[in-house]
């Protein structure tokens, strides 16, 4: 018998129907499943109803049940625990998502071992002030340093690679992408596709003021340091995935690396990262 972990986006249409369905067919196979304690539905027998943070370590994989938002949030928690993570999308594109509504089926595979599992690097952030460690976060998707309020200044930012001044910007603020991340809010700031089975931190500005450098792709081993400023001192947050959010005060080093902690996807459909793209991206799905 498996521990599954089932994490429901409650705030999704139909959420109920989906639920049912995964727990049912989870428990029609003879498995353990545990709800988040956050989601509760009496008509839903058999099931134990716990803390995410206590559940997941019991867990041999983790069912997310929402959008690319649920799938992000829960892989802050699973990695923790190396426990991997197989998505249902019930958003909209659900790029990070392997199954879609009617495929909740396919996750007999998973039990039948007949997956594969792609492990992603995700970020780490840390916010130094006086030298002094003040807020650590860690992120699948990306890390921004943006203007906060009011939103009519510039933010001036330098950058360093291991002590190595490498860059300077001024505009609305720079992100920091894993190649996972680089399809997200890099990508819609200009920022270049990269293939997510690399190890790579993508730097973009956003909205840069007058001519400056573009992207800039570094080793997954460089310690990036960031010391922004602009014309109101509570203007500056930082952000990781875009929920974890620390406003930023004069003098603060915000320092991103690659975090220890992993996420891992588990794969049941065999499709490429080029085929994803395209389907759910780029709009087409040519032979």
């Amino acid at each position: 018998m498996k521990t599954i972990y089932v994490h429901p986006n409650e705030q999704k249409p139909n959420i109920r129907e989906a639920v049912s369905e995964v727990c049912t067919l989870l428990r029609g196979r003879g498995e353990r499943v545990l709800v988040s304690a956050a989601y509760f539905d009496p008509a839903l027998p058999g099931v134990t109803y716990c803390p995410a943070e206590e559940a997941i370590p019991q867990a041999a994989f983790a069912v997310s049940l929402g959008g690319d938002g649920t799938m992000l949030r829960l892989s802050r928690l699973a990695a923790r625990s190396q426990v991997p993570i197989i998505g249902v999308n019930l958003g909209h594109v659900g790029f990070m998502t392997e199954l879609e509504r009617d495929e909740i089926p396919l996750l007999g595979r998973v039990l039948d071992g007949n997956f594969t599992c792609d492990d992603r690097m995700m970020l780490r952030l840390t916010v130094l002030r006086g030298g002094r460690a003040v807020f650590t976060c860690d992120a699948l998707n990306d890390i921004a340093l943006v203007r906060g309020t009011p939103m009519f200044h510039v933010v001036h930012i330098d950058v360093e690679a291991d002590g190595t001044r490498v860059a300077a910007f001024s505009g609305d603020g720079v992100v920091f992408a894993t190649p996972t991340g680089s399809t997200a809010y890099s990508l819609s700031a200009g920022g270049p596709i990269v293939e997510p089975s690399t190890e790579n931190i993508v730097l973009t500005p956003v909205c840069a003021h007058g001519f400056q450098p573009g992207s800039f792709i570094f080793s997954a081993r460089r310690r990036l340091s960031i010391h922004a400023r602009c014309g109101h001192s509570a203007g500056l947050c930082v952000s990781g995935d875009g929920d974890q959010d620390f406003p930023l005060l004069p003098g603060d080093e915000a320092v991103v690396e690659r975090s220890p902690l992993q996420t891992r996807l588990l794969r049941v459909k065999g499709h490429s990262f080029y085929h994803i793209l395209q389907q759910k991206l780029i709009g087409r799905d040519e032979p």
